[in-house]
């Protein structure tokens, strides 16, 4: 993220793997939401948006939801550049 000029709101979480509540995420109010679960779990911009307090997140108000493919966010390597285009394309229109 920070290639992009992004910060993740979960860096100054607990731990490598940090487990957010859902006040974490409200509080920290994120500008996108990076989806990498919309294959495997069905997740996606509409079905976050119907959790209790999220349709007031500015990524979910102003439409700043990006569904990535589960296999490309989730399989680093080559596949990071693919990645990272992905978001690029979707944050600035570029990638």
């Amino acid at each position: 993220m920070e290639m992009l000029g992004l910060e993740n709101v979960a860096d100054p979480a607990d731990g490598p793997y940090p487990q957010l509540s859902a006040e974490y995420l409200i509080s920290a109010d994120p500008d996108f939401i990076l989806l990498a679960d919309t294959i495997c779990c069905g997740q996606s911009a509409e079905s976050i948006s119907e959790r209790p307090g999220w349709a007031a997140l500015t990524a979910v108000a102003e439409g700043d939801v990006i569904e990535l493919d589960d296999g490309v966010a989730s399989r680093w390597g080559p596949r990071i550049v693919d990645l990272i285009r992905t978001i690029a394309r979707e944050v600035y229109g570029t990638g």
